[in-house]
């Protein structure tokens, strides 16, 4: 099946996957309907099942997708040689968003697997994706000296996430309710205010 996509046009596959992830997104498995994915898409079900066999192949093929899309850009975009976690955080956040505004409907469709799956069924098939994925896109190169002593590194990093991505959804959510591309110069002035403060709260003096 991959073989297959590698020869359709990109523009066409991303109408593909948008409307599927909003079709699935929105329903449950079995009450969405593929025909609302090809007429959403603009193509025919012939079309469809040629390159993905079936509504269920369809189905598994965007599962991986949600996962291994964002990371696979993650870490293509991102600079690893940043050895400031403020800044890579900031670096990941914002390339979130550029996935998420080419394909909105991720958002939905991961929901909708986390409404379906265990967290422990979710973690176990991103693992299978990217082995490690904390550790590749959080840790590595990181410098951890510029942190206050004694402070818990994994569940900093995680308040530190935490504040930029809801930064982030909120950013995104005004977009859609407004109608208006995301101005993502705008984004990245807007995030510094926070970091400025989570550095004061975790940061030795003179490492800010």
């Amino acid at each position: 099946m991959n073989e297959k996509l590698k020869k359709l046009d990109p523009g066409k596959l991303d109408r593909i996957i948008n409307s599927a992830l909003e079709e699935f997104g929105r329903n449950s498995y079995e009450k969405a309907s593929t025909n609302n994915i090809v007429k959403n898409a603009g193509i025919s079900k012939g079309l469809l099942f040629h390159y993905f066999k079936s509504k269920r192949g369809l189905y598994d093929y965007l599962e991986k997708f949600v996962f291994q899309k964002m990371v696979d850009v993650i870490l293509e975009e991102t600079d690893f040689d940043e050895t400031d976690i403020f800044s890579r955080i900031k670096q990941i956040a914002i390339i979130k968003m550029g996935v998420l505004a080419r394909y909105p409907g991720i958002e939905t469709f991961s929901k909708a697997i986390y409404n379906e799956k265990s967290l422990a069924e979710i973690k176990k098939m991103i693992e299978e994706i990217v082995p490690d994925i904390y550790g590749q896109i959080y840790v590595k190169n990181i410098d951890t000296s510029r942190f206050k002593d004694g402070l818990d590194f994994e569940k900093t990093i995680k308040i530190i996430q935490w504040t930029i991505e809801k930064y982030g959804e909120e950013q995104m959510d005004w977009a859609k309710k407004t109608g208006t591309d995301l101005d993502y110069s705008k984004i990245v002035s807007g995030i510094d205010p926070y970091m400025d403060i989570l550095r004061r709260a975790f940061c030795k003096k003179g490492e800010m």
